[in-house]
């Protein structure tokens, strides 16, 4: 007879526990055969290594318990003030351009030698001026006559005067010296060393 006729003439509940019996059967089956596939053998735990012995502490030696003081606190030193700012006298204007004048308030004393830039003799002259006025204790400041406004200040100021190449200058604006040409830095030093008050 074929199961299909016979499965037909079972009543519905038979049926089912049929079903259910058959899933269980074939679940058991792929628990067995997945858990002995699973299985690894477990590796052998090496035996636990003995304590290593302990050292016993040194008792430590008798401290003397002698009383020392405690240092007295020092006295606070007084509090540093501030160093008073160098006082920059203030320079009325003298009619030169505005670098002149701010060099004059650095300086007791300017060498400002009038230059035209690219010209060879002109920058030989302005390297000897600014030596001989750091020989004579000076500032120095050169300036390019090539600047209109430079030039007409400068023309202004020294009314009467040929065409100098160097200017010794107070701290008032006065020329004190106007020399023309090359002056190397020795004379420079000493217009510079005379020009101080």
């Amino acid at each position: 007879m074929p199961i299909d006729k016979y499965m037909e003439k079972l009543s519905p509940q038979v049926r089912i526990f049929a079903l259910v019996a058959a899933l269980a059967a074939v679940g058991g089956l792929l628990f067995v055969f997945m858990s002995g596939r699973g299985a690894v053998a477990e590796p052998e735990l090496a035996a636990p290594l003995p304590a290593a012995p302990v050292a016993k502490k040194a008792k430590a030696p008798a401290v003397d318990k002698t009383v020392v003081p405690k240092p007295k606190p020092k006295a606070k030193a007084p509090a540093k003030t501030a160093a008073p700012k160098k006082v920059v006298p203030k320079v009325p204007p003298t009619g030169f351009p505005l670098a002149v004048d701010r060099a004059l308030a650095r300086h007791k004393v300017v060498v400002v030698s009038l230059v035209i830039p690219g010209s060879r003799v002109d920058e030989l002259a302005a390297g000897e001026a600014k030596a001989g006025a750091k020989l004579g204790g000076a500032g120095f400041l050169a300036l390019n006559v090539l600047n209109e406004k430079v030039a007409q200040a400068v023309l202004t100021k020294l009314q009467g005067l040929k065409q100098p190449s160097l200017l010794v200058l107070k701290r008032s604006g006065e020329v004190v010296v106007a020399l023309e040409g090359f002056v190397d830095r020795e004379t420079v030093a000493q217009a510079a060393a005379n020009a101080a008050p």
